[in-house]
């Protein structure tokens, strides 16, 4: 591996991006608070996001894309009546 490694899948919107940690330390310094940075245990890998302006409207076009094509109303009674039915057990 060089300096920098990038694979990028055009399937996914992920970029993989493997670096010498010294190059890394130094991006986290320059991109202060306009980023999050989390690190994955299990795969090993840091994730980088770009930081919302809006927490919460970041989540309702999350949920909107997770949601998107189901009723919500629908599932809640289909939970609830699968609740009610095992409970008769």
């Amino acid at each position: 591996m060089g300096k920098i490694d990038i694979n990028y899948d055009s399937e996914s919107q992920y970029v993989l991006l493997r670096m010498q940690r010294e190059i890394f330390e130094e991006i986290k310094k320059l991109l202060g608070d306009d980023v999050i940075l989390t690190y994955d245990e299990e795969k090993k890998e840091t994730i980088i996001f770009k930081k919302p302006e809006s927490f919460t409207e970041a989540l309702i076009e999350i949920g909107s894309k997770i949601w998107g094509d189901i009723n919500a109303e629908e599932y809640i009674n289909q939970e609830r009546n699968s609740r009610e039915n095992f409970s008769k057990f």
